[in-house]
């Protein structure tokens, strides 16, 4: 589960496939959720994931690795968050 004092306030502007994260000072974010990627203010689906690319969609601070899908041979993304902030949010989207 997300901390409650991370869920976002205002949700009016979050797109589809989108996580929201909540700062201490109030400020608050969304970002496209793993398999998807960022296109004007929507999160479409990112066929082929890649942690060379924005990190892979995983928070900059978190090590991104690129992990091997079977079912459909495909990339998955695999976001580890590390101290200070070690708590990951959407799979790593945010830590």
């Amino acid at each position: 589960g997300v901390d409650p004092k991370r869920v976002c306030v205002d949700t009016r502007n979050i797109p589809e496939h989108a996580g929201c994260f909540r700062y201490d000072d109030g400020r608050e974010e969304w970002r496209c959720l793993l398999g998807f990627k960022k296109e004007n203010n929507t999160c479409v689906e990112d066929n082929s994931p890649n942690c060379n690319t924005n990190n892979g969609g995983c928070d900059t601070t978190a090590d991104c690795q690129n992990a091997e899908r079977n079912e459909e041979n495909s990339q998955k993304i695999i976001c580890t968050c590390k101290e200070p902030t070690p708590n990951a949010y959407y799979d790593g989207v945010f830590c």
